[in-house]
């Protein structure tokens, strides 16, 4: 598996799709070895977790050295070159990270590659603010990525999307390798995520409802604007709480501006949290919220929620649809603007027992047809075109 970062060094959707996609191949008696830029220092070169999945760091320059664009890609190419001749020809290389697997479609080894969302975008929505890079060198930065990209999908022996969404957005690179993809949606661990017991704290008990999401704190995913809403909420909804699990670069202007309204009781930064606390928050909420401003490959925090029973309600932005098609028109906003969420929060929770009467439909939207087991039997499906 070549990607960016795995988790649990770093906590986002695609690092945790990598991790636990390898860790349930690995239960079905496949070796795994995830190739991963190193995070901290302190993180070890080469260890096989509880999960039996090996991951290899490879060392690259610090975000704050000035030289970081020029250096990066050949700090990365210089790691996963040495990975893949240790593995020999017979291993089958797995890539998620257009910068990771660029380096593999230089050569003339076959690969799968899995497309999750366009990099090139991601880079100035989710780093602009987190790389010491003048404007006219982002903007070349953008540019060598995306072409990077296209080289990595075009050279790809085979193509997985994620969603309908990451069809279209593979389509703006190549139409070929969008038209002969196949789409494998899901990766979550339903047999963790699924419904159970609710355990709520002092904080958690006085709210009604409590609304959850679970977000990196950037400007993509909305999280600022589901704060903004919250005034709209109270209105008529006085005992409305929001809490936020996750962090990022936008904490501070989040923070700011939760007292800037005056709703410091009703919203709970809860900062990152563990699987088990995770889970307990997506269970005691009476509604998920998923309010992403741009771009949404698949959506891993709708999914878990869906699949512990618990209803979200989306933006009508990247895959977000996709993933609550047919369960309720309500569960997608009108827009993604503050008043839009809030408007269509106070729909949901005023329909008396219309949450509760999705529960059940939300656990069978997202098990088993999303869980790992049955994902990973797709990909052992493709695997097999590589073996020799």
């Amino acid at each position: 598996m070549l990607t960016n970062a795995v988790a649990p060094d770093k906590l986002g959707g695609l690092e945790r799709y990598v991790r636990e996609l390898s860790a349930a191949l690995v239960r079905k008696g496949i070796p795994v070895t995830v190739l991963a830029k190193r995070m901290r220092e302190e993180d070890p070169t080469d260890e096989v977790g509880d999960d039996g999945v090996r991951i290899v760091r490879h060392r690259v320059p610090s975000k704050c050295d000035r030289t970081f664009a020029a250096r990066y890609p050949f700090s990365v190419a210089a790691g996963v070159v040495r990975e893949v001749r240790r593995i020999g020809p017979y291993g089958i290389i797995h890539g998620h990270y257009a910068i990771t697997t660029l380096p593999v479609a230089l050569m003339t080894r076959p690969f799968l590659y899995s497309f999750h969302a366009p990099v090139h975008k991601e880079l100035l929505l989710e780093h602009g603010g987190s790389y010491l890079l003048p404007e006219v060198t982002r903007t070349t930065a953008v540019r060598s990525l995306r072409a990077a990209e296209r080289r990595v999908v075009t050279r790809a022996s085979g193509t997985v999307v994620v969603s309908e969404f990451s069809r279209a957005q593979l389509g703006e690179l190549s139409t070929r390798a969008a038209g002969n993809s196949q789409l494998i949606a899901g990766g979550v661990d339903t047999e963790r995520f699924s419904p159970g017991q609710v355990r709520r704290d002092e904080w958690a008990r006085s709210a009604d409802p409590l609304i959850f999401t679970a977000r990196r704190l950037v400007a993509r995913t909305g999280v600022f604007e589901l704060v903004q809403a919250m005034p709209l909420i109270l209105t008529r909804l006085p005992m409305a709480q929001l809490a936020i699990a996750g962090d990022g670069h936008q904490r501070g202007a989040i923070e700011d501006e939760i007292r800037r309204l005056g709703i410091e009781k009703s919203v709970r930064l809860l900062g990152r949290v563990v699987d088990a606390e995770l889970l307990q928050w997506y269970r005691s909420a009476d509604l998920s919220v998923t309010p992403t401003q741009m771009l949404e490959g698949f959506g891993l925090s709708t999914g878990e929620s869906l699949a512990v029973g618990t209803p979200v309600l989306v933006t009508p932005i990247g895959a977000n649809p996709e993933l609550v098609r047919n369960l309720n028109p309500l569960l997608v906003a009108p827009g993604r603007r503050p008043a839009d969420l809030a408007q269509a929060i106070l729909r949901l929770v005023e329909q008396e027992g219309l949450l509760n009467r999705l529960r059940a439909p939300a656990r069978s939207r997202a098990h088993p047809r999303w869980s790992w087991d049955h994902v990973s039997d797709r990909y052992l499906e493709l695997y097999k075109l590589f073996m020799p």
